[in-house]
């Protein structure tokens, strides 16, 4: 048997085990006949592979190391990536309720699921963004906990993209963020369920979680560091009020300051049993108003550029007198996206579904409207 290096690894070599991934069961042993398993190995992380020479089709040391570009999922329209995504979701909440019954169980995180996890999420945003960004609008106020944590990830995944983040960090990016409450499984139900404001103390109690979670990730076999910053930093603050650790300025890493972001957006635009959500337009204000003390500002004008002043899912009012819900921002005017029109503010009637681009049509957005004030559901539109 020999260790060779990521870098060595090509074609027709014969695969004994990973030493780094022990539980990694998507490559067992065998040959690498496909170039995109290279290329899945590198997005994992995985840096060392025990392989047998004498088995391989291809001496190791005659092997030149084949630089393998993962393969970016084809561009796929909003309307066939809606389903896909809606299933998506679903697995991945039950993946989450799993992960968070074992933690509860005493039972160490099993990481190679939320591997798989976290691909799949990158892969519909590259499939198309739209999809996975206008279905976190549409949440559960009972089942907050699972929902914030999927929420957070699309954002995080998002967000990476637009920064041109790709590959491993990437995808560690997103492990992190799917992991980063996992911590909650060991408040109190009484705290954790209450449904109502926390009292001080209570508020103490819980935020504890962030300790929670990075103990749990840290003792994680395979994990790595950004995603353990992403877990650990996900309420930090740049002036040190954050907990726990109280980090300040350099101390927070580029995965702490973005989480930080993501967390924060989506706890701001989710309804909860004891109030409603922002809308997404004043919560991207009030994110602007947390730097530069709290927030990396350069990070949240960015992460506000990635959404878009109108974000996907949002339901905005139009200069027509229509109702719309967007669509699709990217590559599009703020005021001009793809949007659904759904509704008649002139005739308070609702209208047939239909999409539309604004640019076309001689039309704008005019403001964000909140759809309870319509006795309109998002989830009815996509």
């Amino acid at each position: 048997m020999k260790i060779i290096s990521i870098d060595q690894l090509a074609l027709g070599m014969y695969v004994d085990s990973i030493p780094d991934h022990p539980k990694l069961s998507m490559v067992q042993k065998g040959y690498i006949n496909d170039p995109s398993i290279l290329g899945m190995l590198r997005n994992l992380g995985v840096e060392r592979i025990v392989i047998d020479p004498s088995k391989s089709k291809r001496a190791p040391s005659a092997a030149k190391p084949q630089p393998v570009t993962p393969k970016t999922p084809a561009k796929e329209s909003l309307k066939s990536e809606l389903p896909r995504a809606k299933k998506l979701l679903s697995q991945a909440k039950q993946l989450q309720s799993r992960l968070m019954s074992d933690v509860k169980l005493g039972q160490q995180l099993d990481l190679q699921p939320v591997n798989v996890m976290a691909d799949e999420f990158i892969g519909s945003v590259f499939r198309n963004q739209s999809a996975l960004a206008c279905l976190r609008l549409i949440k559960d106020k009972d089942d907050y906990l699972l929902e914030h944590s999927l929420g957070v990830t699309i954002l995080m995944t998002l967000f990476a993209r637009a920064l041109g983040i790709s590959g491993t960090t990437l995808h560690q990016l997103c492990v992190g963020s799917l992991l980063h409450d996992i911590g909650k499984i060991r408040i109190p139900e009484a705290i954790l369920n209450k449904p109502g404001k926390l009292t001080p103390e209570e508020f103490e109690v819980m935020k504890t979680h962030a300790g929670h979670s990075r103990q749990i990730i840290s003792s994680t076999p395979g994990i790595s560091k950004v995603s353990l910053d992403v877990a650990a930093m996900h309420h930090e603050k740049l002036d040190g009020t954050g907990y726990p650790q109280g980090l300040k300025g350099e101390q927070i890493t580029m995965a702490g300051r973005m989480v930080a972001i993501c967390d924060i957006y989506d706890a701001m635009t989710a309804d909860r049993v004891y109030h409603k959500g922002m809308a997404p337009t004043l919560a991207l204000k009030r994110l602007l108003g947390m730097t530069p003390n709290g927030l990396d500002k350069n990070l949240v004008v960015k992460f506000i550029q990635c959404l878009g002043v109108y974000p996907n899912g949002c339901m905005v009012e139009l200069a027509s007198g229509r109702v719309g819900i967007v669509m699709e921002t990217e590559n599009r005017k703020p005021t001009k996206p793809m949007v659904k029109v759904v509704y008649n503010l002139k005739t308070h009637t609702h209208i047939m579904p239909n999409e539309i681009e604004l640019e076309r049509h001689n039309d704008h957005i005019l403001k964000a409207i909140d759809p309870r004030d319509h006795k309109l559901e998002l989830t009815n539109y996509l």
